[in-house]
C-alpha cells in the first residue's frame, strides 16, 4: 500500500534509467510495429479479394478466418511453441512477430472486407474505364476508401500485440522479454510506481493514436498524406530504443539468462558486465512450468537457466542440460556449503550448481490472528474463513495436505493422495484465493491473514510491515534448492561458466541475500550477510525443523494422477 504524497516526476526519471524496463518496452513496441505492418500487408489485399470474389469452399475459409478469434490463447500458445520446436526453429523476436500476425490477421481482413461492402463499385469501374490499371485502381480508389478500416485495424492490432502475455510467454526467445512479461514477472516483488509510470506513458500513446485515427477519418485525410506521418511516429517512438539496445549488444558478448524474478541484487548484472565486457540479457519467469515449457520447446537460446530441484531431474533425464566443466567454476568447491551438494536430484552436481534455497511455510498477520496452531492445521481453521490464501501450485498444495496427514510430500500411494485431495476439498470453502504471484501483498494490506508462501517473499513483506510473521509447520514442509544450469543448446558456454563462478563469489552471493530475502547455498558469504538476516529463523531455521523438510521429487507417471486430482479440486 502506498500513501499519497503529492505529484512527482521521480518515477519517470527512474524509468528512463532502467535499462531492463526500457529493453522490454523497446521489444514490445518493435514487435507491435512489425506485427501491424505485416498484418496490413497481408490482410488488406486478402480482405479486398474476399469481398470481390466468391470462392468455392468459402464457408470453410470463413471458419478458418474466425478460428484465431475464438480459440483460447493458451491453445494457440502451446500449438505454436510445438510447431517451432518440431521445425527446429529457434525462438526469437521473429517467432513472436509471426505468432502475433497469425492471430491478428483476422481482425484486419474482417474490417477491410466490411468496409469494402460499402464501396460503390461504379467508382472502380469508372477508374478502369479511364485507363487505370489494377495497381492504380487499388492505390487511387480502393485504398483511400479503406483508410478508416486500415487505421482502425492498425490500432487494434498494435494494441493487442502490445498487450499480449500468454502467447508471447511461450514463443519469446532469449533477450526478447516484452513489457507484459516484464511487468507480470515483477508482480512477485510488488507493483512499483515505476510500473505505473510506464503504463501511464503507454496509455497516453494509445489515446493519441486513437485521436489521430479519428481525426484522419473525420477530416478525410488521404492515405498518401497519412503514411509518412505514421512512419515518422513509429521511427521516433521505436527507433532509438531498438537501435540503442542492438548496437550495444553488438559490441560485446551476450549472455542470455533465464531466471526467477526477484533473484538478483540491483547491481549484480552491471558488475558482471563491466568486469567481463559482456552484456547480460535477462528474462524472467514465475513458475517451474514456464521454464520447462520454454526449454522443452527446443532452441530457446538461453545460456543459463535456474530450475528448481525436481525440474533439474526432469531436464537432465530429457537431455536438455549440458554437463558442467567444474574446472571453470573453482568457487563451487571453495565456497558452497557441502549440505547442499550431492543432493538426489543431481548426486554428483554434474549438471547443476546450487544457488538459492528456501522453504515453504505459513506467513501470518500477528495483529489479526493472535495465537495460532504451529502446524498446517492453521490453514484449515474455520475461524479464518475468507482470510486464507494458498499457493497456486499443485505440488505445494498436495505437499501441505500430505504433511498434515503424516505422509511424505512425494507420496505415490493412491490412497494417501485421495486423502490429501479430501483435505483440500474440505479447505477450499475457507480460502480467499490460490495465489502464487503477489500473496505477500495481500498480507501487507491485511486482505489475507494466513498465507502459504515462500520464505523469501514473506521476509521482504515483513520489512514493510513488522506485523507479518513466518513459521515452518511442525509436521515439516518443502525445502527447495534453485540451481544454475547450462542448457545443452547454449551458445556461450564459456561465458556461462564465468557467470556461475562470479555468482558464487562471497560478496556477490551476500548482496543477493541482503536484497532478495532468499538464502544462498554459499557458506563463504555468511560474513557479508546482514546480521539481522542471519538471526532470522525464517531464513535460517532451526536444524530440528529443517530435518523434517523434504525436497520435491519428480513423481513420474504419478504426476498425471496428482494433476487430475488437482484439477478436480480447482473445478469445484
Amino acid at each position: 500500500m502506498m500513501d499519497w504524497q503529492g505529484l512527482t516526476t521521480l518515477w519517470y526519471r527512474i524509468l528512463f534509467q532502467d535499462e531492463r524496463m526500457l529493453d522490454a518496452l523497446a521489444n514490445s513496441l518493435w514487435v507491435a510495429f512489425w506485427t501491424t505492418v505485416l498484418s496490413l500487408l497481408l490482410g488488406v489485399p486478402a480482405g479486398v479479394g474476399l469481398a470481390r470474389r466468391s470462392l468455392k469452399g468459402n464457408v470453410l475459409f470463413e471458419a478458418l478466418l474466425l478460428l484465431p478469434l475464438v480459440v483460447p490463447e493458451i491453445i494457440l500458445a502451446v500449438a505454436f511453441a510445438e510447431l517451432y520446436g518440431f521445425a527446429k526453429l529457434r525462438l526469437s523476436f521473429w517467432t513472436i512477430v509471426i505468432t502475433h500476425v497469425a492471430f491478428s490477421l483476422s481482425y484486419v481482413i474482417l474490417m477491410v472486407r466490411s468496409r469494402m461492402a460499402r464501396l460503390d463499385q461504379s467508382l472502380v469501374e469508372a477508374a478502369m474505364d479511364l485507363g487505370a490499371g489494377p495497381g492504380q485502381t487499388f492505390f487511387r480508389v480502393l485504398l483511400p476508401h479503406l483508410t478508416p478500416a486500415v487505421l482502425a485495424s492498425s490500432l487494434m492490432v498494435f494494441t493487442i500485440s502490445l498487450d499480449d502475455y500468454v502467447i508471447t510467454s511461450f514463443v519469446a526467445g532469449a533477450g526478447n522479454t516484452t513489457l507484459p512479461l516484464q511487468i507480470y514477472s515483477m508482480a512477485k516483488e510488488g507493483l512499483t510506481p515505476e510500473i505505473n509510470a510506464v503504463c501511464t506513458l503507454l496509455m497516453v500513446v494509445t489515446v493519441l493514436m486513437a485521436l489521430v485515427a479519428q481525426w484522419a477519418q473525420r477530416a478525410a485525410v488521404s492515405w498518401q498524406r497519412m503514411m509518412p506521418a505514421l512512419l515518422l511516429i513509429a521511427a521516433v517512438a521505436i527507433g532509438p530504443l531498438a537501435w540503442s539496445r542492438w548496437t550495444v549488444a553488438g559490441e560485446r558478448q551476450v549472455l542470455n539468462l533465464y531466471i526467477w524474478s526477484g533473484y538478483l541484487a540491483p547491481d549484480t548484472l552491471k558488475v558482471f558486465e563491466q568486469r567481463f565486457q559482456a552484456r547480460v540479457q535477462c528474462d524472467l519467469y514465475d513458475s517451474v512450468e514456464a521454464l520447462l515449457a520454454k526449454l522443452q520447446s527446443g532452441n530457446s537460446g538461453y545460456d543459463i537457466v535456474v530450475p528448481s530441484d525436481y525440474a533439474v531431474q526432469i531436464l537432465q533425464r530429457q537431455r536438455w542440460l549440458s554437463p558442467l566443466d567444474k574446472a571453470q567454476i573453482p568457487n563451487l568447491e571453495r565456497n558452497l556449503d557441502p549440505q547442499f551438494l550431492g543432493r538426489p536430484f543431481d548426486p554428483g552436481n554434474l549438471y547443476s550448481v546450487p544457488y538459492t534455497w528456501g522453504t515453504t511455510g505459513i506467513g501470518y498477520r500477528k495483529d489479526r490472528v493472535g495465537q495460532i496452531a504451529d502446524g498446517w492445521q492453521a490453514l484449515w481453521d474455520a475461524q479464518y474463513r475468507g482470510k486464507i490464501v494458498m499457493l497456486d501450485d499443485m505440488r505445494e498444495n498436495f505437499g501441505a495436505a500430505l504433511k498434515l496427514s503424516g505422509f511424505s510430500i512425494n507420496s505415490r500411494d493412491p490412497v494417501q493422495l485421495e486423502a490429501a485431495k479430501a483435505l483440500l476439498d474440505k479447505q477450499k470453502p475457507l480460502l480467499q484465493a490460490y495465489n502464487s504471484s503477489n500473496f505477500q501483498d495481500l498480507l501487507i494490506s491485511g486482505d489475507a491473514w494466513l498465507v502459504q508462501g515462500w520464505n523469501g517473499q514473506i521476509v521482504k513483506a515483513a520489512r514493510k510491515n513488522p506485523n507479518i510473521g513466518y513459521f515452518l509447520p511442525k509436521e515439516g514442509t518443502t525445502l527447495f534448492i534453485d540451481s544454475f544450469c547450462i542448457p545443452a543448446d547454449a551458445s556461450h558456454k564459456a561465458l556461462a561458466h564465468q557467470f556461475i563462478n562470479y555468482m558464487l563469489e562471497p560478496e556477490t552471493a551476500a548482496a543477493v541475500v541482503n536484497h532478495t530475502g532468499y538464502t544462498v547455498a554459499n557458506r563463504a558469504a555468511r560474513p557479508y550477510i546482514n546480521k539481522a538476516f542471519l538471526n532470522n529463523p525464517a531464513l535460517f531455521p532451526d536444524s530440528t525443523l529443517l530435518d523434517k523438510c523434504e525436497m520435491l521429487e519428480d513423481l513420474g507417471d504419478t504426476a498425471l494422477v496428482v494433476d487430475r486430482l488437482w484439477t478436480e479440486v480447482r473445478s469445484k
